[in-house]
C-alpha cells in the first residue's frame, strides 16, 4: 500500500514530527540517558536510582498528555527541562530523505500538517533547528486540544479545527499505539515510519510501513509531475 498511495485523490497530508520527519535519537538519547546524568549531578542521587523513579512515574501516563508534558517532568526532576534539552540540540536533524519529502509535497494542491504529541515549548526548540514551518501549512500541538493523539478526542478536534476528512486523508507516524488511534478514527492511508531512530535498526510493529520516505517518493512524484 506505502508505494501506491493514490496521491492525486488525497487533500491532507499529516506528518508526525518526532520519529517520523525528525530523527529519534535525539529525544532517546535524552530521556533515556541525559536528563538522569543532569538530575544525578545536580542533586547527587544515583543515575540508577532516577531512572527507576523516571520510569514508575513514566508508566502511569503511557498514552496520556501528561506523558508529553515537559511542564510536568521539569516540575518532577526538578530542572529546567528545556534548557537542559537545549544541550542536545545539535542531534537534531531529518531522517532521511524527510527533506526531499517535503520538498516534493510543497508545490502539490495537498494540505501538509504535522501532527505532533509534542510540546510548544519542545516544537519551538526544534523549528530553530530545522525550520520545519516552511514546508507545511501548519502544526498541531495535542497540547493545544488536551488530548494525546492516541486519544480519540484529538482526532475528532484535528477533523474539525483543520477540516479534515479522514477519508482523504494520509497519517504517516512511527507509534503503533498513534496509527491504531488514527485507524479507529477513520482515517484511511496509515503508513508507520519503521526506522525512527537512526541509531537502532528497523522494526516492523504495524501492518502498514516505510523504512525511509524514499519509498513514497516515486508515487508521489509520478502523479504530481
Amino acid at each position: 500500500m506505502p508505494s501506491n498511495l493514490p496521491w492525486n485523490t488525497l487533500h491532507h497530508v499529516l506528518l508526525d514530527m518526532d520519529g517520523t520527519l525528525l530523527d529519534l535519537h535525539y529525544d532517546a538519547t535524552f530521556w533515556l540517558s541525559t536528563v538522569h546524568r543532569i538530575v544525578a549531578e545536580a542533586t547527587g542521587e544515583s543515575e540508577a536510582s532516577i531512572k527507576a523513579r523516571f520510569a514508575q512515574e513514566l508508566a502511569q501516563h503511557e498514552g496520556a498528555l501528561t506523558w508529553y508534558c515537559t511542564d510536568y517532568w521539569a516540575e518532577f526532576f526538578g530542572i529546567d527541562l528545556l534548557a537542559a534539552k537545549a544541550q542536545l540540540a545539535h542531534l537534531i536533524r531529518f531522517r532521511p530523505h524527510a527533506e526531499a519529502f517535503l520538498d516534493a509535497l510543497k508545490p502539490t494542491p495537498l494540505r501538509t500538517l504535522i501532527a505532533t504529541n509534542a510540546h510548544r515549548d519542545v516544537i519551538d526548540l526544534k523549528l530553530s533547528v530545522i525550520p520545519l514551518t516552511k514546508w507545511v501549512n501548519g502544526i498541531v500541538s495535542s497540547h493545544d486540544y488536551g488530548f494525546a493523539k492516541e486519544h480519540p478526542d484529538f482526532w475528532r478536534q484535528l477533523f474539525e479545527a483543520e477540516h479534515v476528512d479522514p477519508k482523504t486523508a494520509v497519517f504517516i507516524d512511527d507509534s503503533p499505539r498513534v496509527l491504531d488511534a488514527a485507524e479507529r478514527a477513520g482515517v484511511h492511508h496509515i503508513i508507520e515510519i519503521r526506522q525512527p531512530n537512526l541509531a537502532e535498526p528497523p522494526r516492523t510493529l504495524w501492518k502498514h510501513g516505510i523504512i525511509d520516505f524514499d519509498d513514497l517518493l516515486p508515487g508521489l512524484r509520478a502523479q504530481f509531475p
